[in-house]
């Protein structure tokens, strides 16, 4: 089964809701088994609040995000779009690994 989703949302926290429920949708309609399900919306809702957070500053934004999931082949893409700001790659550290931290 190949499917293609996608669905624009608002640049908001508010929104991170709707991003949730939209991509538990799209998954139940691939059959995918509820752990699975539940690790991929998280990934998805984490990304989305990324972007309210970090492109966009956490200020409320007229802008829209595209969330697109593709099942195509047995691969799953999912892709996020905004309008914000880059990030610079230089400036993004990674953390030591004994750095544990919530979240």
């Amino acid at each position: 089964m190949d499917l293609t989703e996608s669905k624009d949302f608002q640049v908001h926290t508010a929104s991170l809701k709707e991003v949730r429920i939209f991509s538990r949708e799209v998954f139940e309609k691939l059959k995918i088994n509820d752990e699975l399900k539940d690790e991929l919306v998280l990934a998805i809702a984490e990304a989305a609040q990324n972007i309210v957070k970090h492109a966009y500053k956490g200020q409320v934004s007229d802008d829209q995000m595209r969330v697109l999931i593709t099942y195509q082949d047995k691969s799953l893409t999912m892709e996020l779009f905004d309008k914000g700001e880059a990030a610079i790659p230089e400036n993004i550290k990674p953390r030591n690994l004994d750095d544990i931290k919530a979240g």
